[in-house]
């Protein structure tokens, strides 16, 4: 297969349906309720950015999956967007750059503001 590498960045949504297990909820460690998205990269080897948008929304589809959680709903990962496209520049070896952004902000913005805003997980 011919073509350059994209990395396709998809974005999903997961929706809960159903009768939530109110025994097992007053068990949760957090039973706040929050709307969850899952940011993906994929890498797609494609002839065009344009082309990998294509591929990146299929394979997006494609992945999407129901199942039922342990609290008793169930849970349907939706794919809502392909977000951006990035051509990888590097060979394909250890250590090659497959995605980067650059995150503008504020002057005087600090590295904490930065990751409590754009990385509040880690």
């Amino acid at each position: 297969m011919g073509g350059k590498w994209f990395v396709v960045n998809l974005l999903y949504k997961s929706i809960k349906t159903g009768i939530l297990n109110r025994a097992i909820e007053a068990n949760k460690k957090d039973p706040m309720e929050a709307e969850v998205f899952e940011e993906r990269h994929v890498l797609v080897r494609a002839e065009s950015r344009g082309q990998a948008h294509r591929i990146g929304e299929q394979l997006g589809r494609k992945a999407e999956q129901q199942y039922q959680n342990p609290y008793g709903e169930q849970v349907r990962w939706t794919f809502v967007a392909l977000l951006d496209s990035y051509e990888v520049m590097d060979d394909l070896e250890h250590g090659a750059e497959i995605y980067s952004r650059y995150i503008v902000s504020s002057k005087g913005t600090t590295t904490e503001e930065v990751k409590e805003r754009y990385f509040p997980e880690e």
